[in-house]
């Protein structure tokens, strides 16, 4: 006697055909997939924006510590020393940026010398000697670059040099301390700065 089968219960139904319609989903992705496609390497631009939280309509160019002392030796350019661990770089970096934007330069060169003064290699070492009539001298008479630090160089010479809040004193904070007055009063002295910078182009 032939027993009769019986019916598949719906929620069964169910089952089978959702993993049917999500196993022809997966053939069509695992098909069309491009596995080798490479991953885009961020700009210069966008890497200071993740790193400081700045617009990415910035200017900041990486230089290594060897291009660096290059431009200090023989080259123009306004160089940008500091690391994004450094709170007070943020807004400094923020502010330089727009003024150099306001006068049409094209790049400001940032060095970021946390790992080399670590270990006080010899770039750090000739960085810190070309800069030592600027740099301030602590307790133990050593001298250090600190962040955030601004050098102008034309030339090979160094024509403008800002510290502004790279050794700070009290417990203030960086909102408390870049009030609006502040921040404005900073952008009068890049202002100077820069039009010490580009006197020469000014008058070609």
């Amino acid at each position: 006697m032939k027993v009769k089968k019986a019916p598949m219960p719906l929620f069964q139904k169910i089952i089978y055909i959702a993993s049917a319609i999500f196993m022809i989903i997966a053939f069509i992705y695992l098909g069309t997939k491009e596995y080798n496609t490479p991953i885009r390497n961020l700009t210069d631009q966008e890497s200071f924006t993740k790193e400081f939280g700045i617009t990415t309509d910035n200017i900041y160019d990486y230089k290594t510590a060897s291009e660096i002392l290059e431009i200090m030796n023989t080259g123009t350019g306004v160089i940008f020393f500091a690391f994004p661990e450094n709170i007070w770089s943020h807004t400094y970096a923020d502010l330089l940026n727009d003024v150099a934007k306001y006068y049409g330069l094209d790049a400001i060169y940032y060095y970021n010398f946390s790992d080399d003064r670590s270990v006080n290699n010899s770039y750090y070492e000739n960085i810190v000697d070309q800069l030592s009539a600027y740099l301030p001298v602590l307790d133990n008479e050593v001298q250090n670059l600190y962040a955030p630090t601004m050098i102008m160089v034309k030339n090979g010479e160094i024509i403008a040099y800002d510290d502004e809040t790279s050794i700070t004193h009290g417990d203030i904070s960086v909102d408390d301390y870049w009030t609006r007055e502040k921040q404005e009063s900073k952008r009068v002295e890049f202002g100077v700065y820069f039009e010490k910078f580009l006197e020469d182009d000014n008058e070609a």
